[in-house]
Protein backbone atom coordinates (compact mmCIF):
# COMPACT_ATOMS: atom_id res chain seq x y z
CA UNK A 1 0.00 0.00 0.00
CA UNK A 2 1.64 3.55 -1.09
CA UNK A 3 1.66 6.51 0.75
CA UNK A 4 -0.71 8.08 -0.88
CA UNK A 5 -3.60 5.51 -0.46
CA UNK A 6 -2.76 5.22 2.77
CA UNK A 7 -3.54 9.01 3.19
CA UNK A 8 -6.69 8.72 1.23
CA UNK A 9 -7.91 5.81 3.52
CA UNK A 10 -6.81 7.60 6.79
CA UNK A 11 -8.72 10.91 6.03
CA UNK A 12 -11.77 8.51 4.98
CA UNK A 13 -11.49 6.84 8.67
CA UNK A 14 -11.23 9.74 10.64
CA UNK A 15 -14.41 11.40 9.06
CA UNK A 16 -16.68 7.92 9.46
CA UNK A 17 -15.61 7.92 13.19
CA UNK A 18 -16.08 11.86 13.52
CA UNK A 19 -19.40 10.94 12.10
CA UNK A 20 -20.43 8.42 14.11
CA UNK A 21 -19.75 10.06 17.53
CA UNK A 22 -21.58 13.45 16.00
CA UNK A 23 -24.54 15.04 17.17
CA UNK A 24 -27.97 13.96 14.78
CA UNK A 25 -28.31 17.89 13.70
CA UNK A 26 -24.52 17.75 12.28
CA UNK A 27 -24.28 14.10 10.82
CA UNK A 28 -26.19 15.72 7.74
CA UNK A 29 -23.08 18.35 7.19
CA UNK A 30 -20.53 15.35 8.04
CA UNK A 31 -21.64 13.30 5.10
CA UNK A 32 -21.74 16.12 3.17
CA UNK A 33 -17.92 16.97 3.89
CA UNK A 34 -17.16 12.72 3.41
CA UNK A 35 -18.84 13.23 0.25
CA UNK A 36 -16.55 16.34 -1.24
CA UNK A 37 -13.51 14.34 -0.28
CA UNK A 38 -13.66 12.04 -3.12
CA UNK A 39 -13.34 15.25 -5.22
CA UNK A 40 -10.32 16.88 -3.36
CA UNK A 41 -7.71 16.59 -5.22
CA UNK A 42 -3.89 15.07 -3.97
CA UNK A 43 -4.24 12.48 -1.07
CA UNK A 44 -2.30 14.53 1.32
CA UNK A 45 -4.45 17.45 0.67
CA UNK A 46 -7.33 15.16 0.74
CA UNK A 47 -6.38 14.01 4.73
CA UNK A 48 -5.98 17.69 5.38
CA UNK A 49 -9.48 18.25 4.28
CA UNK A 50 -10.96 15.35 6.86
CA UNK A 51 -8.70 16.64 9.74
CA UNK A 52 -10.21 20.30 9.34
CA UNK A 53 -14.18 17.74 9.44
CA UNK A 54 -13.66 15.58 11.67
CA UNK A 55 -12.17 18.57 13.90
CA UNK A 56 -15.52 20.75 13.64
CA UNK A 57 -17.64 17.58 13.99
CA UNK A 58 -15.53 16.63 17.59
CA UNK A 59 -15.66 19.98 18.88
CA UNK A 60 -19.73 20.40 18.53
CA UNK A 61 -19.24 16.78 20.20
CA UNK A 62 -17.87 18.15 22.84
CA UNK A 63 -20.20 20.76 23.33
CA UNK A 64 -23.22 18.22 23.33
CA UNK A 65 -21.13 16.43 26.02
CA UNK A 66 -20.66 19.57 27.97
CA UNK A 67 -24.01 20.85 27.49
CA UNK A 68 -26.93 18.28 27.41
CA UNK A 69 -29.68 20.12 29.42
CA UNK A 70 -29.79 23.68 26.77
CA UNK A 71 -31.88 23.94 23.90
CA UNK A 72 -28.70 24.12 21.91
CA UNK A 73 -28.85 23.56 18.52
CA UNK A 74 -26.39 21.01 18.12
CA UNK A 75 -28.49 18.48 20.44
CA UNK A 76 -32.02 20.03 20.46
CA UNK A 77 -32.71 16.84 17.73
CA UNK A 78 -30.62 14.34 19.72
CA UNK A 79 -31.30 11.68 22.26
CA UNK A 80 -27.99 10.66 21.76
CA UNK A 81 -26.45 12.83 24.95
CA UNK A 82 -29.08 11.34 27.85
CA UNK A 83 -28.06 8.96 30.23
CA UNK A 84 -25.88 6.22 29.17
CA UNK A 85 -26.31 8.05 25.72
CA UNK A 86 -23.55 6.64 22.77
CA UNK A 87 -21.34 9.92 23.54
CA UNK A 88 -21.05 9.52 26.70
CA UNK A 89 -19.91 6.17 26.93
CA UNK A 90 -17.33 6.97 24.18
CA UNK A 91 -15.79 9.44 26.35
CA UNK A 92 -15.96 7.60 29.70
CA UNK A 93 -14.49 4.47 27.78
CA UNK A 94 -11.67 7.13 26.15
CA UNK A 95 -11.10 8.39 29.53
CA UNK A 96 -10.20 5.25 31.61
CA UNK A 97 -7.94 3.75 28.77
CA UNK A 98 -6.17 6.93 28.84
CA UNK A 99 -5.94 6.60 32.67
CA UNK A 100 -5.19 2.97 32.46
CA UNK A 101 -2.48 3.60 30.15
CA UNK A 102 -0.61 6.40 32.32
CA UNK A 103 -0.79 4.17 35.30
CA UNK A 104 0.98 1.02 33.15
CA UNK A 105 3.65 3.95 32.33
CA UNK A 106 4.84 3.13 35.80
CA UNK A 107 5.33 -0.74 35.57
CA UNK A 108 8.22 0.61 33.46
CA UNK A 109 11.48 1.35 36.00
CA UNK A 110 12.48 4.16 33.18
CA UNK A 111 9.60 6.14 33.83
CA UNK A 112 9.18 6.16 37.76
CA UNK A 113 12.64 7.17 37.69
CA UNK A 114 11.51 9.79 34.86
CA UNK A 115 8.70 10.94 37.67
CA UNK A 116 11.59 11.51 39.69
CA UNK A 117 13.81 13.84 37.98
CA UNK A 118 10.78 15.26 36.48
CA UNK A 119 10.22 16.49 40.74
CA UNK A 120 13.64 17.84 41.42
CA UNK A 121 12.29 21.06 39.82
CA UNK A 122 10.13 21.34 42.85
CA UNK A 123 13.15 21.23 45.22
CA UNK A 124 14.38 25.16 45.21
CA UNK A 125 10.88 26.28 45.87
CA UNK A 126 11.36 24.11 49.27
CA UNK A 127 14.64 24.74 49.87
CA UNK A 128 15.61 28.38 48.66
CA UNK A 129 19.67 29.10 48.63
CA UNK A 130 22.27 29.42 46.02
CA UNK A 131 23.76 26.16 47.28
CA UNK A 132 21.10 24.16 47.13
CA UNK A 133 21.25 20.67 44.98
CA UNK A 134 18.82 18.62 43.45
CA UNK A 135 19.82 15.63 45.83
CA UNK A 136 18.33 12.66 47.25
CA UNK A 137 18.86 13.51 50.66
CA UNK A 138 16.82 10.60 52.03
CA UNK A 139 19.59 7.77 50.15
CA UNK A 140 22.46 9.50 51.22
CA UNK A 141 21.26 9.70 54.84
CA UNK A 142 20.47 6.07 54.53
CA UNK A 143 23.69 5.49 53.25
CA UNK A 144 25.64 7.18 55.15
CA UNK A 145 24.52 5.25 58.17
CA UNK A 146 25.24 2.09 56.91
CA UNK A 147 28.89 3.24 55.81
CA UNK A 148 29.16 4.55 59.52
CA UNK A 149 27.89 1.34 60.67
CA UNK A 150 30.41 -0.74 58.22
CA UNK A 151 33.17 1.40 58.42
CA UNK A 152 32.94 1.72 54.87
CA UNK A 153 35.36 4.82 54.38
CA UNK A 154 34.32 4.92 50.47
CA UNK A 155 31.00 5.18 50.80
CA UNK A 156 31.22 8.07 53.59
CA UNK A 157 33.61 9.75 50.58
CA UNK A 158 31.00 9.10 47.95
CA UNK A 159 28.73 10.80 50.52
CA UNK A 160 31.16 13.72 51.35
CA UNK A 161 31.39 14.37 47.71
CA UNK A 162 27.46 14.26 46.73
CA UNK A 163 26.09 15.95 50.22
CA UNK A 164 24.68 19.61 49.34
CA UNK A 165 25.84 20.41 53.26
CA UNK A 166 29.23 21.98 53.23
CA UNK A 167 30.00 21.32 57.04
CA UNK A 168 28.71 17.63 56.67
CA UNK A 169 30.85 17.19 53.51
CA UNK A 170 33.76 18.17 55.11
CA UNK A 171 32.93 16.17 58.18
CA UNK A 172 32.71 12.63 55.93
CA UNK A 173 35.30 13.41 54.04
CA UNK A 174 37.81 13.53 57.02
CA UNK A 175 36.09 10.18 58.72
CA UNK A 176 36.61 8.54 54.93
CA UNK A 177 40.30 9.45 54.86
CA UNK A 178 41.12 8.96 58.61
CA UNK A 179 39.04 5.19 57.78
CA UNK A 180 41.14 4.93 54.42
CA UNK A 181 44.31 7.28 54.15
CA UNK A 182 44.22 5.86 50.13
CA UNK A 183 40.94 8.74 50.05
CA UNK A 184 43.06 11.87 50.73
CA UNK A 185 42.11 12.81 46.72
CA UNK A 186 38.83 13.31 47.68
CA UNK A 187 39.99 16.66 50.01
CA UNK A 188 40.89 17.53 46.19
CA UNK A 189 37.80 17.14 45.12
CA UNK A 190 34.98 18.53 48.01
CA UNK A 191 37.68 21.42 48.48
CA UNK A 192 37.14 22.59 44.94
CA UNK A 193 34.09 21.89 45.12
CA UNK A 194 33.40 24.20 47.92
CA UNK A 195 36.41 26.43 47.79
CA UNK A 196 36.22 27.80 51.60
CA UNK A 197 36.44 26.36 55.03
CA UNK A 198 38.22 26.21 57.90
CA UNK A 199 40.24 22.67 57.26
CA UNK A 200 41.17 23.83 53.79
CA UNK A 201 44.52 25.02 54.69
CA UNK A 202 45.37 21.55 56.42
CA UNK A 203 44.08 20.25 53.49
CA UNK A 204 46.24 21.66 51.18
CA UNK A 205 49.24 20.23 53.37
CA UNK A 206 47.67 17.00 53.03
CA UNK A 207 47.25 16.92 49.83
CA UNK A 208 50.84 18.11 49.15
CA UNK A 209 52.19 15.10 51.35
CA UNK A 210 49.82 12.96 49.75
CA UNK A 211 50.35 13.90 45.59
CA UNK A 212 53.67 16.32 46.11
CA UNK A 213 54.24 16.64 42.03
CA UNK A 214 50.58 17.47 41.36
CA UNK A 215 49.67 21.36 40.97
CA UNK A 216 46.26 21.06 42.12
CA UNK A 217 46.62 21.18 45.96
CA UNK A 218 48.91 24.74 44.86
CA UNK A 219 45.77 26.06 43.26
CA UNK A 220 43.41 25.30 46.13
CA UNK A 221 46.01 26.94 48.42
CA UNK A 222 46.23 30.18 45.64
CA UNK A 223 42.08 30.30 45.83
CA UNK A 224 41.85 30.54 49.37
CA UNK A 225 44.30 33.13 49.65
CA UNK A 226 42.43 35.29 46.89
CA UNK A 227 38.95 34.67 48.93
CA UNK A 228 40.70 35.78 51.93
CA UNK A 229 41.37 39.10 50.45
CA UNK A 230 38.09 39.51 48.97
CA UNK A 231 36.96 38.76 52.65
CA UNK A 232 39.05 41.10 54.20
CA UNK A 233 38.92 43.68 51.35
CA UNK A 234 42.06 43.88 50.83
CA UNK A 235 42.49 43.06 47.02
CA UNK A 236 46.04 43.69 44.79
CA UNK A 237 45.82 45.80 41.72
CA UNK A 238 47.88 43.24 40.39
CA UNK A 239 49.69 40.02 40.58
CA UNK A 240 52.97 41.97 41.45
CA UNK A 241 51.07 43.34 44.24
CA UNK A 242 50.06 39.93 45.61
CA UNK A 243 51.25 38.34 49.21
CA UNK A 244 54.41 36.11 48.97
CA UNK A 245 52.40 33.26 50.26
CA UNK A 246 50.44 33.66 47.08
CA UNK A 247 53.21 34.25 44.70
CA UNK A 248 55.11 30.84 46.50
CA UNK A 249 51.35 28.91 45.87
CA UNK A 250 51.58 29.64 42.09
CA UNK A 251 55.27 29.24 41.82
CA UNK A 252 54.78 25.60 43.26
CA UNK A 253 51.94 25.21 40.97
CA UNK A 254 53.41 26.32 38.02
CA UNK A 255 56.91 23.72 38.93
CA UNK A 256 54.41 20.89 39.30
CA UNK A 257 55.12 17.92 36.51
CA UNK A 258 51.36 17.47 36.65
CA UNK A 259 47.79 18.61 37.02
CA UNK A 260 45.56 15.40 38.17
CA UNK A 261 41.86 16.82 39.26
CA UNK A 262 41.32 13.12 40.57
CA UNK A 263 37.95 13.03 37.87
CA UNK A 264 39.05 9.13 37.41
CA UNK A 265 39.37 8.02 40.70
CA UNK A 266 35.70 9.86 41.21
CA UNK A 267 34.48 7.92 38.61
CA UNK A 268 35.76 4.61 40.20
CA UNK A 269 34.23 5.80 43.41
CA UNK A 270 30.83 6.21 42.28
CA UNK A 271 30.73 2.62 40.04
CA UNK A 272 32.16 1.38 42.82
CA UNK A 273 29.08 2.55 45.47
CA UNK A 274 26.77 2.41 42.83
CA UNK A 275 26.88 -1.50 42.84
CA UNK A 276 28.21 -2.43 45.92
CA UNK A 277 24.87 -0.88 47.49
CA UNK A 278 22.38 -1.19 44.50
CA UNK A 279 22.18 2.48 43.93
CA UNK A 280 20.00 3.29 40.81
CA UNK A 281 19.23 7.42 41.32
CA UNK A 282 20.38 9.51 38.74
CA UNK A 283 21.24 12.30 40.94
CA UNK A 284 23.96 9.97 42.35
CA UNK A 285 25.22 8.44 38.81
CA UNK A 286 26.56 11.56 37.82
CA UNK A 287 28.63 13.61 39.69
CA UNK A 288 28.52 17.08 41.57
CA UNK A 289 31.79 17.93 40.70
CA UNK A 290 31.06 21.06 38.77
CA UNK A 291 34.38 22.19 38.68
CA UNK A 292 37.32 20.28 37.43
CA UNK A 293 39.71 23.14 39.13
CA UNK A 294 39.08 25.81 41.64
CA UNK A 295 37.14 28.15 40.02
CA UNK A 296 40.09 31.20 40.45
CA UNK A 297 42.63 29.09 38.43
CA UNK A 298 41.90 30.76 34.59
CA UNK A 299 42.36 33.76 36.42
CA UNK A 300 45.67 33.44 38.97
CA UNK A 301 47.41 31.18 36.33
CA UNK A 302 46.91 34.25 33.64
CA UNK A 303 48.14 36.73 35.76
CA UNK A 304 50.65 34.91 37.47
CA UNK A 305 52.07 33.38 33.63
CA UNK A 306 52.05 37.29 32.53
CA UNK A 307 54.03 38.25 35.70
CA UNK A 308 56.72 35.82 34.70
CA UNK A 309 56.62 37.15 31.00
CA UNK A 310 57.58 40.76 32.68
CA UNK A 311 60.35 39.68 34.85
CA UNK A 312 61.57 37.29 32.06
CA UNK A 313 61.40 40.10 29.69
CA UNK A 314 63.27 42.62 32.67
CA UNK A 315 65.98 39.74 32.59
CA UNK A 316 66.03 39.46 28.89
CA UNK A 317 67.08 43.28 28.81
CA UNK A 318 69.44 43.03 31.79
CA UNK A 319 71.34 40.37 29.08
CA UNK A 320 70.08 37.52 31.60
CA UNK A 321 68.70 35.18 28.80
CA UNK A 322 69.04 31.85 30.63
CA UNK A 323 67.23 32.94 33.44
CA UNK A 324 64.42 34.69 30.60
CA UNK A 325 64.56 31.61 29.20
CA UNK A 326 63.75 29.42 31.95
CA UNK A 327 60.45 32.45 32.89
CA UNK A 328 59.01 31.68 29.34
CA UNK A 329 59.51 27.95 29.14
CA UNK A 330 57.78 28.04 32.93
CA UNK A 331 54.94 29.52 30.96
CA UNK A 332 54.71 26.89 28.11
CA UNK A 333 54.73 24.03 30.47
CA UNK A 334 52.32 25.00 33.16
CA UNK A 335 49.95 26.18 30.21
CA UNK A 336 50.56 22.74 28.61
CA UNK A 337 49.56 21.13 31.95
CA UNK A 338 46.82 23.06 32.07
CA UNK A 339 45.53 22.34 29.07
CA UNK A 340 41.37 24.09 28.47
CA UNK A 341 41.37 24.25 32.13
CA UNK A 342 43.45 27.77 31.55
CA UNK A 343 40.52 29.12 29.28
CA UNK A 344 41.45 31.88 26.55
CA UNK A 345 43.69 34.23 28.72
CA UNK A 346 46.04 31.25 29.58
CA UNK A 347 46.25 30.68 25.39
CA UNK A 348 47.04 34.07 24.94
CA UNK A 349 49.84 33.97 27.60
CA UNK A 350 50.77 31.01 26.38
CA UNK A 351 51.05 32.38 22.10
CA UNK A 352 53.23 35.39 23.64
CA UNK A 353 55.55 32.94 25.59
CA UNK A 354 56.38 31.31 22.41
CA UNK A 355 56.81 34.51 20.50
CA UNK A 356 59.46 35.65 23.17
CA UNK A 357 61.23 32.00 22.91
CA UNK A 358 61.82 32.40 19.12
CA UNK A 359 62.49 35.95 19.68
CA UNK A 360 64.98 35.03 22.27
CA UNK A 361 66.86 32.12 20.33
CA UNK A 362 66.87 34.23 16.97
CA UNK A 363 69.02 36.58 19.46
CA UNK A 364 70.98 33.95 20.51
CA UNK A 365 71.65 33.00 16.55
CA UNK A 366 69.28 29.81 16.62
CA UNK A 367 67.05 29.93 13.42
CA UNK A 368 65.81 26.62 13.12
CA UNK A 369 64.77 26.85 16.70
CA UNK A 370 63.30 30.27 16.11
CA UNK A 371 61.24 29.14 13.08
CA UNK A 372 59.63 26.51 15.94
CA UNK A 373 58.75 28.38 18.13
CA UNK A 374 57.41 30.33 15.93
CA UNK A 375 55.24 28.03 14.45
CA UNK A 376 54.50 27.14 17.81
CA UNK A 377 52.84 30.73 18.51
CA UNK A 378 50.83 30.02 15.38
CA UNK A 379 49.71 26.56 16.27
CA UNK A 380 48.92 28.35 19.87
CA UNK A 381 46.72 30.74 17.68
CA UNK A 382 44.47 28.04 16.07
CA UNK A 383 44.49 26.02 19.09
CA UNK A 384 42.48 28.79 20.29
CA UNK A 385 40.23 29.42 17.31
CA UNK A 386 40.12 26.15 17.63
CA UNK A 387 38.84 25.99 21.45
CA UNK A 388 36.55 28.69 20.58
CA UNK A 389 34.88 26.03 17.94
CA UNK A 390 34.78 23.55 20.28
CA UNK A 391 33.20 25.71 23.00
CA UNK A 392 30.34 26.47 20.35
CA UNK A 393 30.10 23.14 19.19
CA UNK A 394 29.30 22.04 23.39
CA UNK A 395 27.01 24.80 23.31
CA UNK A 396 24.97 23.49 20.43
CA UNK A 397 24.57 20.43 21.60
CA UNK A 398 23.85 21.45 25.19
CA UNK A 399 21.14 23.11 23.21
CA UNK A 400 19.48 19.87 22.66
CA UNK A 401 20.33 18.89 26.50
CA UNK A 402 18.45 21.69 27.35
CA UNK A 403 15.31 21.19 25.44
CA UNK A 404 15.14 18.02 26.51
CA UNK A 405 15.15 19.07 30.20
CA UNK A 406 12.50 22.04 29.64
CA UNK A 407 10.27 18.61 27.80
CA UNK A 408 11.04 16.64 31.10
CA UNK A 409 10.43 19.60 33.37
CA UNK A 410 6.77 20.45 31.36
CA UNK A 411 5.69 17.30 31.31
CA UNK A 412 6.49 16.74 34.66
CA UNK A 413 4.34 19.72 35.76
CA UNK A 414 1.20 18.67 33.26
CA UNK A 415 1.14 15.24 34.80
CA UNK A 416 1.15 16.69 38.13
CA UNK A 417 -1.92 18.93 36.75
CA UNK A 418 -3.77 15.98 35.66
CA UNK A 419 -3.63 14.17 38.44
CA UNK A 420 -4.68 16.85 40.57
CA UNK A 421 -7.77 17.55 38.13
CA UNK A 422 -8.71 13.87 38.19
CA UNK A 423 -8.61 13.59 41.80
CA UNK A 424 -10.25 16.67 41.97
CA UNK A 425 -13.05 15.05 39.59
CA UNK A 426 -13.22 11.96 41.58
CA UNK A 427 -13.33 13.86 45.08
CA UNK A 428 -16.12 16.18 43.36
CA UNK A 429 -18.52 12.99 41.81
CA UNK A 430 -18.38 11.19 45.05
CA UNK A 431 -19.15 13.78 47.15
CA UNK A 432 -22.42 14.73 45.14
CA UNK A 433 -23.46 11.35 44.87
CA UNK A 434 -23.00 10.48 48.21
CA UNK A 435 -21.59 6.62 47.36
CA UNK A 436 -18.80 4.92 46.43
CA UNK A 437 -21.03 2.08 43.98
CA UNK A 438 -19.52 2.44 40.23
CA UNK A 439 -23.10 2.26 39.15
CA UNK A 440 -24.24 5.40 41.28
CA UNK A 441 -21.57 7.69 39.97
CA UNK A 442 -22.79 9.35 36.67
CA UNK A 443 -20.71 12.06 35.96
CA UNK A 444 -21.95 15.58 34.93
CA UNK A 445 -21.00 16.76 31.32
CA UNK A 446 -18.90 19.26 32.56
CA UNK A 447 -16.93 16.86 35.49
CA UNK A 448 -16.52 14.24 32.37
CA UNK A 449 -15.22 16.92 30.29
CA UNK A 450 -12.59 17.99 33.00
CA UNK A 451 -11.71 14.00 33.21
CA UNK A 452 -11.74 13.15 29.75
CA UNK A 453 -8.79 16.40 29.60
CA UNK A 454 -6.90 15.64 32.53
CA UNK A 455 -6.76 11.99 31.39
CA UNK A 456 -5.63 12.79 27.96
CA UNK A 457 -2.74 15.50 29.00
CA UNK A 458 -1.49 12.98 31.75
CA UNK A 459 -1.41 10.20 28.87
CA UNK A 460 0.82 12.47 26.46
CA UNK A 461 2.49 13.97 29.29
CA UNK A 462 3.54 10.30 30.32
CA UNK A 463 4.62 9.46 26.54
CA UNK A 464 6.90 12.94 26.64
CA UNK A 465 7.89 12.49 30.27
CA UNK A 466 9.11 8.73 28.91
CA UNK A 467 10.75 9.67 26.06
CA UNK A 468 12.92 12.83 26.98
CA UNK A 469 14.45 10.78 29.89
CA UNK A 470 15.11 7.63 27.92
CA UNK A 471 18.35 8.38 26.49
CA UNK A 472 20.00 10.02 29.63
CA UNK A 473 18.37 6.36 31.60
CA UNK A 474 20.38 4.44 28.81
CA UNK A 475 23.69 6.63 29.73
CA UNK A 476 23.32 5.59 33.54
CA UNK A 477 22.91 2.08 33.19
CA UNK A 478 25.56 1.13 30.80
CA UNK A 479 28.10 3.70 33.09
CA UNK A 480 26.86 1.33 36.32
CA UNK A 481 27.32 -1.91 34.79
CA UNK A 482 30.36 -1.22 31.71
CA UNK A 483 32.26 1.86 33.32
CA UNK A 484 31.87 3.20 29.90
CA UNK A 485 31.43 7.17 30.56
CA UNK A 486 30.01 8.70 27.17
CA UNK A 487 27.94 10.61 27.83
CA UNK A 488 28.39 11.19 31.17
CA UNK A 489 28.95 14.83 30.97
CA UNK A 490 25.06 14.91 28.94
CA UNK A 491 23.73 13.62 32.06
CA UNK A 492 24.91 15.46 34.48
CA UNK A 493 24.00 18.74 32.84
CA UNK A 494 20.50 17.53 31.67
CA UNK A 495 20.09 16.88 35.73
CA UNK A 496 21.13 20.38 36.25
CA UNK A 497 18.90 21.89 34.37
CA UNK A 498 15.91 19.57 35.65
CA UNK A 499 16.85 21.09 39.14
CA UNK A 500 15.78 24.87 37.80
CA UNK A 501 11.94 25.17 38.03
CA UNK A 502 9.80 25.92 35.22
CA UNK A 503 9.57 29.41 34.38
CA UNK A 504 12.99 30.40 36.08
CA UNK A 505 16.30 30.86 33.87
CA UNK A 506 16.63 32.53 30.67
CA UNK A 507 13.17 33.14 29.76
CA UNK A 508 12.15 34.63 26.21
CA UNK A 509 15.92 36.69 26.18
CA UNK A 510 15.41 38.05 30.13
CA UNK A 511 17.49 35.94 32.92
CA UNK A 512 14.98 35.08 36.06
CA UNK A 513 16.97 34.07 39.48
CA UNK A 514 15.82 30.84 41.00
CA UNK A 515 15.36 32.96 44.37
CA UNK A 516 13.19 35.60 42.73
CA UNK A 517 11.27 33.01 41.25
CA UNK A 518 10.29 31.26 44.04
CA UNK A 519 9.34 34.97 45.83
CA UNK A 520 6.89 35.48 42.31
CA UNK A 521 5.45 31.75 42.70
CA UNK A 522 4.58 31.69 46.62
CA UNK A 523 3.21 35.27 46.25
CA UNK A 524 0.63 33.96 43.53
CA UNK A 525 0.30 30.82 46.09
CA UNK A 526 -0.73 33.29 48.81
CA UNK A 527 -2.76 35.39 47.12
CA UNK A 528 -4.43 32.26 44.97
CA UNK A 529 -5.31 31.54 48.66
CA UNK A 530 -6.64 34.65 49.60
CA UNK A 531 -9.21 34.76 46.62
CA UNK A 532 -10.45 31.41 47.46
CA UNK A 533 -11.02 32.69 51.82
CA UNK A 534 -12.89 35.51 50.33
CA UNK A 535 -14.91 33.76 47.54
CA UNK A 536 -15.72 30.86 50.64
CA UNK A 537 -16.66 33.73 52.80
CA UNK A 538 -18.55 35.99 50.40
CA UNK A 539 -20.78 32.47 49.50
CA UNK A 540 -21.38 32.17 53.32
CA UNK A 541 -22.35 35.65 53.76
CA UNK A 542 -24.85 35.14 50.50
CA UNK A 543 -26.80 32.09 50.91
CA UNK A 544 -28.08 33.41 54.40
CA UNK A 545 -29.76 36.12 52.77
CA UNK A 546 -31.29 34.34 50.09
CA UNK A 547 -32.49 32.25 51.93
CA UNK A 548 -34.16 34.87 54.21
CA UNK A 549 -35.33 36.19 50.66
CA UNK A 550 -37.10 33.28 49.68
CA UNK A 551 -38.96 32.59 52.87
CA UNK A 552 -40.19 36.45 52.79
CA UNK A 553 -41.49 35.66 49.09
CA UNK A 554 -43.27 32.54 49.88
Amino acid sequence: MTAGSFARRLATFLLEWAISLAPTDTIEWGNAVLGELHQVEGDWSALLWAIGGAGMLLKHTLVAVIFPGRNHPLSSSSNLFRKGGTVRKTVTYATTACIVASLLFLLAPVFRMAVHVSLAQWSPLLHVSPFDRPEPASRLEVLKRKAIQKHDGEALAFVAVHSGDQSESVRLAEEAVRLNPGLTWVYGVVAVDWSFFPQIERWTSALQTFDPENALSHLIAAERIDIEQIENRKIPRNAREESAEWKNAMAAAFQSPKLNTYSKQLEDLNRTILLRYQINDPFLISTNHFYRVPSYTATDSSRYAELLLEDGKSREDQGDRKSAFEHYSAVVRFAQTLGENGGFPMAKCLRDAFQRLGSLSEKEGNSQQAELYSFLAKTADSAGMEETFTVRSQLDSEEVTRWNALLARASGVALLLSGTVLLICVASLVVRRRSLQLAALQPSGMTLAFSFAGAVTALFSSILLYISYRPYAEIAQRFIHTGDNTGLADLSKFLGYTGIPLGAGWVSGKYLSVERFAFYFWSAVAGLCVLVLMFSILRFLIRPNARAANRLDG
